[in-house]
């Protein structure tokens, strides 16, 4: 009986040591920003990982779908590329420039391997990261329309923030106006977008296509987003209330394009400088 105890008082001490060093951990971390970071791409890399080997088997139940939407992309690309200056192209990239903002762009191929649609803040994660060259506000799209921005990465995969997502505002137009205004999402239905500050005067019917306005450092310009399905004039404002419904459900969208911005540092820079003399004249 008194060696039972013996080994009862060694085990509880062992757990109250075990115990206090989780304890020392948890307060380590916590306060540290460094060690947060750390732990964070941990865990982006340990979630990725499993959520890689999850999309692996539901795209195999997929593939004839998915088959025919690349058919279809890889059609449009082919398309698109008449009107572009191609720089540079190989299997795993495709520059190409804007002729009217003289934009640089490289596409890098990536796919979705989990999100979320039915919250108020939304965000995907991507299976490549900064060894891929993946960098923070890297623009996210697919064939029809556009998914997000990069928020963050480890070194094999990417968090991106959705574009239905409570923060985002992304400059917008409608197609062949250049009238620009900012395309939001309400948190309600993950297919429908609202397109403000539009005026009323402005040409626009239901069925026109909205596209990305460009002169942007993360999206490109004419990057489509959807189509206009309900157009309200607002009296008060001398806005549109402009309803856009996405070309595609992105719970479908499995294949995207990372897309890198090589003018982005000089349109950073344009921007700091207009906002300094903004600033100077208020």
């Amino acid at each position: 009986m008194r060696l039972l105890a013996n080994l009862i008082s060694k085990i509880g001490v062992f757990i109250f040591f075990l115990i206090l060093e989780a304890v020392s951990i948890f307060f380590m971390f916590s306060n540290s920003s460094y060690h947060k970071s750390v732990i964070g791409k941990s865990f982006m890399d340990m979630n990725g990982y499993f959520s890689e080997k999850v999309s692996y088997v539901t795209q195999f139940f997929d593939l004839p779908e998915e088959n025919i939407r690349l058919a279809s992309e890889n059609a449009k690309l082919r398309q698109d590329l008449k009107n572009t200056t191609i720089i540079n192209r190989n299997d795993s990239t495709l520059s190409g420039m804007d002729s009217i903002y003289n934009q640089k762009f490289i596409y890098k191929p990536a796919q979705i391997i989990d999100y979320s649609l039915r919250k108020k803040d939304n965000y995907f994660l991507i299976n490549k990261g900064k060894a891929d060259g993946i960098k923070e506000d890297m623009a996210v799209v697919f064939g029809k329309g556009i998914v997000g921005a990069v928020l963050s990465t480890s070194d094999h995969y990417a968090s991106v923030i959705s574009i239905l997502h409570s923060k985002t505002n992304i400059k917008a137009k409608v197609k062949n106006l250049n009238y620009f205004g900012i395309i939001k999402w309400d948190g309600e239905d993950h297919r429908k977008l609202s397109l403000t500050e539009i005026p009323k005067y402005l040409s626009i019917k239901v069925g026109d296509t909205v596209v990305t306005a460009g002169a942007s450092a993360i999206y490109p310009e004419g990057e489509m987003i959807g189509k206009v399905t309900k157009l309200v004039p607002n009296n008060q404002t001398g806005d549109f209330n402009i309803e856009v419904t996405t070309f595609e459900d992105l719970a479908n969208v499995k294949n995207v394009y990372v897309i890198e911005n090589l003018d982005r540092a000089n349109i950073l820079e344009a921007q700091e400088k207009q906002q300094e003399l903004i600033d100077d004249t208020e």
